[in-house]
């Protein structure tokens, strides 16, 4: 019984069927929106309303392929443990300030980094043990007068 159903004559429209169900279930899952852990955090004088990156494919993703980055806005990317870190401007599309912080201060600043082509592939590294990077747009840290030695607080 189960040979007369699947012969070679239906096997491939049922094949074809199969795959179509599984591609509409891929788009589908991929589709829906995404609830993005979000926080408020103060640093220096500014309040940064921060999307929080804290597993390993967030913090690969960053904000790469994003046009943009409101005003006072940023990605706080959370780490389990202190080690050097090292970013890139992988995929970007606006310039960016990183901020490297240990235990809620500020250890590094990179201010204005650019997102032509020729940096895809320069690291920026920590220089010291962190568990957080905040990533903010370009020129943020000297608007709001932020330095290494300031602090994070969590709002």
């Amino acid at each position: 019984m189960i040979r007369k159903l699947f012969n070679k004559k239906t096997s491939l429209p049922f094949l074809v069927l199969l795959v179509f169900i599984f591609l509409f279930s891929l788009f589908f899952i991929h589709s829906r929106p995404v609830d993005k852990k979000t926080g408020k955090i103060k640093i220096g004088a500014a309040v940064v309303d921060v999307e929080i990156a804290s597993s390993p494919a967030e913090h690969y993703l960053g904000l790469s392929y994003r046009d943009s980055l409101l005003e006072n806005s940023g990605m706080l990317f959370l780490f389990q443990n202190e080690e050097e870190r090292a970013f890139v401007m992988r995929d970007m599309r606006f310039t960016l300030d990183i901020v490297f912080i240990d235990k809620n201060e500020i250890v590094s600043i990179y201010k204005d980094l650019p997102f032509d082509e020729d940096s895809q592939g320069v690291l920026y590294e920590s220089l010291y043990p962190v568990d957080k990077v905040l990533e903010l747009n370009g020129g943020f840290c000297d608007k709001n007068k932020i330095k290494v030695g300031d602090f994070l607080e969590f709002l």
